[in-house]
């Protein structure tokens, strides 16, 4: 996959992170401890925990990265089109490395923007406007709505002791008394000795 295509067809890090938090963050930690293990430097980040924490630093250093770039950068690394030096690739490294993709990819999106801007027009018509406009004024009240209806505390219809009606109550109605309890004399309680020890 080239990076153009990983770009504009790929799915965000953190918009996948999002959605499916243990896959995103599985599927990470698999991209780079494969390529550690592949590259065998002697000085690299081998602890899981220092691991997960350059996953952690690279997915929120990088937000805009697509996660077929992380598997571009792997594989670059792999070939050797990023070189590793001195044997050595722990964070930092791993952080040039992913700044140098980023102002490479920045280079080719900044050329298809400007291919982009060619083809459009300059100026919209007034009708076309009137229709963003409207557009636009149809997605605020929209918004709006949601936001009163989220807004709305709905009442839960309740008896007359306060009760929420949609729970069915198996407990006998009491005759009023404060707590409910039944209380026995002594003589009505179940006693522990056995029968005939008066």
């Amino acid at each position: 996959m080239t990076p153009a295509r990983a770009w504009a067809e790929g799915t965000n890090v953190l918009a996948s992170f999002r959605l499916n938090p243990a896959r995103t963050e599985a599927t990470l930690l698999i991209l780079l401890k494969d390529t550690l293990n592949y590259l065998e430097c002697s000085k690299t980040i081998k602890a899981d925990r220092d691991l997960l924490d350059a996953v952690h630093y690279l997915r929120d250093e990088f937000p805009a990265m697509k996660l077929e770039e992380w598997h571009i950068i792997c594989h670059r690394l792999k070939t050797g089109e990023y070189p590793v030096q001195y044997e050595r690739l722990k964070l930092p490294e791993l952080v040039a490395i992913f700044r140098q993709y980023e102002g490479e990819s920045a280079e080719v999106r900044e050329a298809n923007w400007s291919e982009l801007k060619k083809a459009t027009p300059d100026k919209l018509s007034d009708d076309q406007l009137q229709a963003l406009y409207a557009k636009y004024e149809q997605q605020r009240q929209a918004q709006k709505e949601d936001l009163a209806k989220a807004q709305a505390i709905k009442r839960v219809p309740t008896d007359e002791r306060g009760r929420w009606q949609a729970i069915p109550y198996t407990e006998q109605e009491r005759d009023g008394e404060e707590g409910g309890h039944d209380v026995l004399s002594i003589r009505e309680a179940p006693s522990d000795r056995p029968p005939g020890d008066g």
